[in-house]
Order: structure tokens, then sequence, then C-alpha cells
């Protein structure tokens, strides 16, 4: 059996109707989720309810 975990850095909770949205840097309404491309899911129903996205793309380092 296999068992998958899900990473909890891309799950952001909302609260009150808004959540952190890591692609804009700021808290947004839960609403504008919906229509985001890099939103996976969004589950209101859980305790706490969340919305979960897609990880951010990593810029390489440069050196120096």
């Amino acid at each position: 059996m296999f068992f998958f975990m899900r990473s909890p850095g891309y799950e952001h909770y909302v609260d009150s109707g808004s959540v952190n949205c890591p692609r804009r840097g700021r808290d947004v309404e839960v609403d504008l989720c919906a229509g985001c491309h890099w939103m996976t899911d969004i589950d209101l129903q859980a305790k706490p309810p969340f919305v979960r996205c897609r990880p951010a793309p990593v810029r390489p380092s440069t050196p120096g």
C-alpha cells in the first residue's frame, strides 16, 4: 500500500473568507482562488477550511 503525504506548505487556510495568496503576496477573497490556474483544491468543509495551490517555481540561486 502506498501512502502519500501532502505538503502542508501548499495548503493555505481560509480565515473569514480570505486566504493568503503566495502568488500575489497578500490576502485575497477565497472566491478569487476558484479562478486561479495555480489552485488545485478548495475544501471549505474541512476543519480548518483550506485552499491548496501548486508550489511556486524555485528560482536558481546565483553565485556571489
